[in-house]
């Protein structure tokens, strides 16, 4: 992906604002939060964060589970995966990324799809 994607939405900042969002909409879907039972909300958060900044280009500072053994035995449906990618290209677009770091993200969301789903 163009290292500049990360730049372009603004950096850390613009990041985790994206996530706080992302999860603000997520925890308020009664048809996902079942997947959030009991976990450590801040450390997800964190995670994602450092996810999100390494697909767009940012730092490469991810350090948790790869995609596949992070939602293990979540069983994780088709249609939520999607509402999910749905969400954060609806935040982003939200916060002013542009088309072109829109396609990008919806490329990595169709890549990493069999990691999450199932």
């Amino acid at each position: 992906m163009d290292a500049s994607f990360y730049a372009r939405i603004g950096g850390q900042p613009a990041v985790t604002a994206a996530v706080d969002a992302l999860y603000r909409v997520v925890l308020g879907d009664d048809r996902l939060t079942d997947y959030f039972d009991g976990l450590d909300l801040a450390r997800l958060k964190d995670h994602m964060v450092a996810l999100l900044s390494q697909v767009l280009g940012g730092p490469a500072e991810y350090t948790g589970r790869d995609l596949r053994g992070a939602h293990f035995g979540l069983d994780i449906i088709p249609e939520h995966y999607d509402l999910v990618g749905a969400y954060l290209i609806g935040v982003l677009a939200g916060l002013g990324a542009d088309d072109e770091v829109l396609t990008a993200v919806r490329a990595v969301l169709r890549e990493s799809a069999g990691d999450v789903i199932g």
